[in-house]
């Protein structure tokens, strides 16, 4: 019998709130446990964590404490538990965990796999240049779109570069026509309201406001249309006035954080996703698998997960009316609504599967502890 492959993954936390826990919280629920064995190095974790969810799916969590940026005492953390779980593989997540386990895989001689999560690089210009001289040092830097590929090799110059699409656990429910009354009756929706919904982190980039501005010229043309916000962050405030000043006051919820989203997508008749640098877009998937028509923007990685037309629709970037048009159309059309909401389940259930995810993942883990090439 082959021997396990202990991968070592390097991170900051597993926030219940954080796309990227959850992925790899998929990962190991989902993978071969006879021959992969999953460790995770946590150095700077929330209270509100997946630690107890990674430990019932047989994974290990080591956590530290390693909040000061470039606290170099991290890099011994990671030679210290990967000598300590004789792991195989390093596998790191984000800027701190990407330098200190390069160096770190060079220090123990093993291979180190760097995972790129999103698009936008969140530390200073020096930092992308300390990453991408230590590329060469990596065996290959995964990305989860093409999108991304693309300002990975832009900001850092990276060479061994390779696409692995996210996979995304199919939570859908599908409810009743009195089930889905009952839920917009819990949220003051009227039962014969077109409801518009998103989910995302409230920040510049996704550009919320030009959802609101959609939904205002859709009211005003005489349309009963709401519009449900799901998630929080810095730009909440300033949505939330926005959308008053406009007198949409009524007809928007700001729901914060919620764990009912299979539920809110089922009472839902649209999903909406305006940003303009999105690395991949999880909860586009977990809209699909509900099979809402999804209407998106024509940037980063949102074309790559739908075929415009056929299971979604592409606007441009910034065109509050372009959006408004492609809403009203989606608004008097329900046969449309329907077919594009069952292609964007067929996509999300062929192209984004979980299985599908695991299984590559595991082809990269065996094939660098064997030494081969990635490519």
């Amino acid at each position: 019998m082959s021997k396990k492959i202990t991968v070592l993954h390097v991170m900051q936390e597993t926030s219940s709130r954080g796309g990227t826990p959850r992925k790899l919280l998929s990962l190991v629920v989902n993978g071969d446990r006879d021959k992969f064995h999953h460790v995770f190095l946590v150095f700077a974790n929330r209270a509100e964590n997946l630690n107890q969810e990674y430990r019932k799916a047989g994974a290990i969590i080591e956590e530290i404490d390693r909040l000061r940026n470039w606290d170099i005492r991290l890099l011994w953390d990671i030679l210290k538990i990967r000598k300590q779980y004789r792991c195989d593989v390093i596998n790191t997540h984000f800027a701190r965990a990407d330098i200190y386990g390069a160096i770190a895989g060079v220090l123990c001689h093993i291979p180190v796999v760097k995972s790129v999560h999103g698009i936008l690089w969140n530390d200073s210009d020096w930092l992308q240049k300390i990453d991408g001289l230590l590329s060469p040092l990596r065996t290959v830097t995964l990305c989860n779109s093409e999108a991304t590929r693309r300002s990975v090799i832009y900001q850092t110059g990276a060479k061994n570069t390779k696409v692995i699409y996210n996979g995304v656990m199919n939570h859908a429910v599908y409810l009743t026509p009195d089930q889905k009354m009952m839920k917009r009756n819990a949220l003051d929706l009227p039962p014969d309201a077109f409801v518009i919904i998103h989910v995302g982190g409230m920040i510049a980039l996704r550009d919320q406001s030009f959802i609101i501005q959609a939904v205002k010229q859709c009211a005003d043309a005489g349309n009963n249309v709401y519009l449900v916000f799901v998630g929080d962050g810095p730009l909440r405030q300033w949505l939330e006035t926005e959308s008053k000043e406009l007198g949409l006051g009524l007809r928007t919820r700001f729901l914060g954080y919620r764990s009912d989203i299979p539920e809110l997508n089922a009472m839902a008749d649209v999903y909406v996703n305006m940003a303009r640098k999105e690395g991949f877009g999880i909860a586009v998937i977990e809209a699909m698998q509900s099979s809402l028509p999804v209407v998106l923007a024509n940037a980063g990685a949102l074309p790559e997960l739908i075929e415009e037309g056929v299971s979604g629709i592409l606007v441009p970037t910034g065109d509050a009316a372009a959006l408004s048009a492609a809403l009203i159309k989606l608004h008097n059309n329900r046969d449309l609504r329907r077919k594009l909401g069952e292609e964007a389940r067929k996509q999300a259930n062929n192209k984004f599967v979980i299985s599908r995810y695991v299984s590559d993942m595991e082809n990269i883990y065996r094939d660098v502890a064997k030494g081969r090439h990635v490519s």
